[in-house]
């Protein structure tokens, strides 16, 4: 699906970022998410990428950055510069690539541990499809999180963005640091969210399994997005491999 061909959750022009010492996170990223859609988007460290979802998010003034330039439009409305209780009213929900979980509740007091929440017996009902989406946390709801694998974790991290019903799931680096056996059940559980509408945004290194299953990719270095376009454009081209040593 051709993003621009759809109604776009989340649609950003020119983006600039800069950060408080003055340098720039992100120079000119340019890209769109609609819903059930997966998106991605890769590229080497420090080519902005973070900077470009926690602009999103609303997570910039923690970093110590701000957009100052380009624009930012969420369901249609233009945010820049928006807290995260903003973009969460909005329909958004962020998980970051740190500070993912609560390590001392167990897995069912984390899933109600942040965001407004729906109603009692709606609430279960979510409960009941995270855990579908992932078995290995509903066969032990009063486990503390602290002693779940780092795959895991990152599981009951996405699982507990779900709980708010998002419009928009954004997952900034889903495989960092996890086994290569996870990567490809990670992203298949992205591609059931989006199948069920929501759009979702992934930030991710292994360009193996996102390759398999996004809609549309995104290369960015430099803060400048080098390439876009369907995941079939990327497969088996030089364009990763450029995008990953070019200055």
């Amino acid at each position: 699906m051709d993003p621009q061909q759809s109604t776009t959750a989340m649609s950003i022009r020119n983006l600039k970022v800069r950060y408080r010492n003055g340098a720039l996170g992100v120079q000119d990223v340019s890209l769109d998410v609609a819903p059930g859609q997966v998106v991605t988007l890769f590229g080497p460290n420090g080519a902005g990428k973070t900077t470009t979802v926690r602009a999103v998010s609303g997570f910039l003034r923690a970093e110590g950055a701000k957009v100052v330039g380009g624009t930012i439009t969420l369901f249609g409305r233009t945010v820049a510069n928006a807290e995260p209780h903003q973009t969460a009213r909005l329909g958004v929900a962020f998980v970051s690539e740190r500070q993912k979980i609560f390590p001392s509740f167990t897995i069912a007091e984390n899933l109600v541990a942040l965001g407004k929440l729906p109603q009692r017996a709606r609430r279960k009902q979510i409960i009941d499809e995270v855990y579908e989406l992932f078995p290995v946390l509903g066969a032990r709801p009063r486990e503390l999180a602290g002693r779940l694998s780092g795959g895991q974790q990152q599981m009951l991290a996405i699982a507990r963005g779900l709980m708010s019903e998002p419009k928009l799931l954004i997952v900034d680096e889903l495989t960092l640091g996890l086994h290569h056996s996870l990567h490809a059940p990670l992203f298949e559980v992205m591609r059931k969210i989006a199948a069920a509408g929501k759009a979702v945004l992934v930030v991710d290194e292994s360009t193996g399994a996102a390759l398999d299953v996004a809609d549309h990719c995104y290369l960015v270095n430099g803060g400048r997005v080098h390439a876009s376009g369907p995941a079939s454009t990327f497969r088996g081209s030089e364009l990763l491999a450029a995008g990953y040593v070019e200055s």
